[in-house]
């Protein structure tokens, strides 16, 4: 056990003062050196971009260059107990990877850039709209399902099996998988993790049995192995039966004639 006077080495506190002062003093004279013309501009993103960041927030960085074919995807260091992570990225790129819906939309679509260099170039890049939002989201829609489909059997075969040891890992997949799901079909990216479930209960667009789903976990009656598999069934069948009306078409396509066929 662990004293109570005992001082972590690589993790503290730190203020929004203590974040722009390393910006200004460490960060940008280092890559302005190191990536000369190459770099085009850098700005914070996460909760320091909104103003937000709390006394264990990390620092996390876009910078944009002009080339990254001889560039990392980006780094991680461990500064004063903060840990600072950039990434790489061409405006090309950050439009698809990040705005675009894409697998990670779910998270990244809420991004918001503080610019610390070069701020006409950042503003130019916060003005980008998303075009056909609804449909691609649609699509992503239908490509997670085989992800909801597999971690409700993980969750289910454990609950029959009575593994408690392990109910919380196997849990939090399913739950993962959904919240997602609820993203998508919502069309609104979640604004930060610790805002996952709290947001999620706020959207218009949610089966009937995802409340009552967030309830066991939340409250911590998910070790009732019976109240889970019931709320977890509930909630399957409707995120079923609501996608089955919202998108009035088959959920599953099982012709295995189509599967080295491109999309």
């Amino acid at each position: 056990m662990m004293p109570e006077n005992r001082e972590f080495v690589g993790l503290k506190k730190h203020t929004h003062d203590d974040r722009t002062k390393i910006i200004r003093n460490g960060i940008v004279p280092v890559l302005t050196q190191e990536l000369g013309d190459n770099l085009i501009a850098i700005a914070a993103d996460g909760s320091y971009a909104r103003n937000e960041d709390a006394e264990y927030s990390d620092l996390e960085l876009m910078i944009f260059v002009k080339d990254k074919k001889d560039l990392p995807f980006g780094f991680s260091r461990i500064v004063d107990g903060m840990l600072i992570e950039g990434i790489y990225i061409t405006e090309d790129e950050y439009y698809r990877t990040v705005i675009e819906p894409n697998p990670e939309w779910f998270i990244s679509g809420s991004d918001t850039l503080h610019a610390i260099t070069n701020p006409q170039y950042i503003e130019k890049i916060k003005c980008y709209k998303v075009e056909d939002l609804t449909e691609k989201c649609r699509a992503y829609v239908h490509e997670m399902l085989p992800e909801m489909q597999e971690s409700f059997a993980k969750l289910f075969m454990a609950i029959d099996r009575k593994n408690i040891e392990n109910i919380f890992p196997i849990l939090f997949y399913a739950l993962h998988s959904v919240l997602k799901l609820m993203a998508f079909i919502n069309r609104i990216p979640y604004k930060t993790l610790g805002s996952f479930i709290t947001q999620s209960r706020m959207f218009k667009n949610k089966p009937a049995g995802f409340d009552d789903f967030l309830d066991v976990i939340v409250d911590g009656t998910y070790r009732d192995l019976p109240l889970l598999k019931q709320r977890s069934a509930v909630l399957y069948a409707d995120i079923e039966a609501y996608l089955e009306k919202v998108e009035k078409a088959p959920l599953y396509d099982g012709d295995l004639s189509t599967i080295t066929k491109r999309k």
